[in-house]
């Protein structure tokens, strides 16, 4: 096994996707704690450049840059704009996601599905392919991709968001497969319910729970936080993770295998389709 410095990631330079805010932020903090050189990056301008300043000083080594993934020709400049800076990448963590619009599946466009896909899918694709012609040149890096407990256990009226999160998890483990070859390691985390501000918008919107909150359907019974994810993650991208590829790690309290009752099958139920209402 390798050794390992007292900071885990002291020399590697990482990419964090949808890094302003939220689990993305709390996984670029803890890659730089870690000891790794960060460039996040974020659809949201503001947010992403207050959270650089607030890492600088910190006294990470970071960088920031604006990026709407759905768009090619942005997320193209993103893996370019590491090496020029650091002259190397060795871990690429897959974060950002857009989950649509909400509707039930037989009102939903074909358009709503290709701006899902286009963001959760091709993008982080891409990215992995630039990765993945880079690492070699410096011995490997490890992939992280951030997928979804909606892959295995969708709630309602989230059909593309779900369908798109399985294509992370599928995508995971093909190119743990193909770029074994490369040095390179590829895993995933599937979050479940993580305390978040976005998270507790969505609860406000639906009238999810009581004054505490929704009861948790998860084995430890409450939900997870940022920074629970972050860990999994740095641990995958870490060299204690050497001899891990191809791994889809639940970060979800035990709710992949709990029986207890989910109060967002209910808040987030679909209407009737057959003309009652």
């Amino acid at each position: 096994m390798p050794e390992l410095s007292e900071k885990r990631l002291a020399g590697k330079t990482a990419l964090v996707t949808g890094a302003a805010g939220g689990i993305g932020r709390a996984i670029a903090r803890r890659l730089a704690q870690d000891g790794a050189r960060v460039m996040l990056t974020d659809v949201d301008a503001v947010r992403l450049q207050q959270t650089v300043r607030d890492f600088a000083d910190l006294g990470f080594d970071v960088a920031g840059m604006a990026c709407d993934l759905g768009a090619a020709p942005e997320r193209d400049r993103l893996v370019p704009a590491v090496l020029a800076r650091w002259d190397r990448i060795d871990i690429l963590v897959n974060n950002a996601a857009f989950h649509g619009p909400r509707h039930n599946f037989p009102e939903s466009s074909e358009a709503d599905w290709q701006t899902v896909f286009s963001v959760n899918v091709i993008a982080a694709a891409a990215l992995c392919q630039q990765a993945a012609r880079a690492m070699p040149a410096t011995g490997g890096g490890a992939i992280v991709n951030i997928g979804s407990i909606q892959a295995g256990m969708p709630v309602p009226t989230y059909a593309a968001y779900a369908a798109s999160k399985g294509a992370i998890a599928s995508l995971t483990l093909a190119l743990a497969v193909e770029l074994s070859a490369n040095g390179i390691r590829v895993n995933a985390v599937t979050p479940g319910v993580i305390a978040t501000a976005a998270f507790e918008q969505t609860l406000s919107e639906n009238a999810v729970g009581g004054p505490s909150g929704p009861p948790s359907a998860a084995l430890l019974g409450r939900s997870g936080h940022a920074g629970e994810v972050a860990a999994a993650v740095a641990f995958l991208a870490s060299d204690e993770a050497s001899f891990v590829t191809g791994a889809i790690l639940p970060v979800d309290g035990g709710r992949h295998i709990s029986r207890r009752p989910d109060p967002f099958q209910v808040a987030f139920g679909a209407k009737p389709q057959n003309g009652t209402s």
